[in-house]
């Protein structure tokens, strides 16, 4: 029989910052109806550890991943649904610590996800609703930030359809409609203009930092690595020159 909890336990400075994040997130959701979020059943501050609520019958987006129409709908769902993350997420001063200088833009600052991908973001098997997990910053870029550009989490998001490839990625590009839905759909329920040289400028700045990291995909993956290159320029310059052309 599966538990009922989930245990996590770490540098008890790091689990506050994620429990608090976590909290106000589960209200975010309640709220929207958009997502929901593991509720914190018991928090232990002095030894860092934290038992979440079990959400049974979910699978993580990298798992469940069915490129094509409903894959679409998904993308333009969740660019809602992080769009509500920033409007609404807000933490205590003392909190507030600023991405990393290399990924960092000055404007459009907001709280993050921080690890909004495929891995952290579920389906629920049953109804379709969304689930988001692990609401502490990535471990790629330092696992610390809680603030900074709004672009960060929009093109994490991306970044993860990009680089956790699938055959499809082969033969076509599966991953182009279901960003422009999210990108699209993100800008117009977060109630911004759509710039598209500022956003492709970060984008393009971003992958080229994370272009050098692509030389230690597993020898598995290493077949994708010039398509999915290929796909990242693409994204770019689609972010410039497609992306953004509806009213928003």
């Amino acid at each position: 029989m599966e538990e009922k909890t989930i245990v996590k336990s770490g540098n008890p400075q790091l689990i506050r910052v994620e429990v608090e994040k976590t909290r106000r997130a589960y209200r975010i959701g309640k709220e929207t109806g958009l997502f929901r979020v593991p509720k914190i059943l018991d928090y232990d501050e002095t030894r860092g550890v934290v038992v979440f609520e079990r959400i049974f019958g979910i699978e993580p987006l990298i798992q469940t991943a069915r490129w094509g129409r409903e894959y679409e709908a998904l993308g333009e769902r969740l660019g809602a649904s992080l769009a509500a993350i920033h409007g609404g997420l807000s933490l205590p001063e003392d909190m507030i610590i600023q991405l990393p200088e290399d990924i960092a833009r000055e404007g459009h600052d907001v709280f993050l996800h921080g690890d909004f991908g495929v891995k952290n973001i579920c389906l629920d098997r049953e109804n379709s609703s969304v689930v988001i997990l692990d609401w502490q910053f990535t471990d790629a870029h330092g696992g610390t930030a809680t603030y900074g550009s709004r672009y960060f989490d929009v093109i994490w998001f991306v970044n993860n359809l990009l680089w956790v490839p699938t055959m499809g990625h082969l033969f076509g590009d599966p991953v182009k409609p279901v960003a422009r839905r999210f990108v699209e759909s993100y800008h117009r329920a977060a109630g911004l203009p759509y710039d598209a040289a500022d956003i492709s400028a970060y984008a393009e700045h971003f992958f080229s930092i994370k272009r050098s990291e692509r030389k230690n995909m597993s020898r598995r993956r290493h077949i994708f690595l010039p398509r999915c290159h290929a796909l990242t320029r693409r994204f770019v310059k689609s972010l410039r020159t497609d992306i953004g052309h509806e009213k928003v």
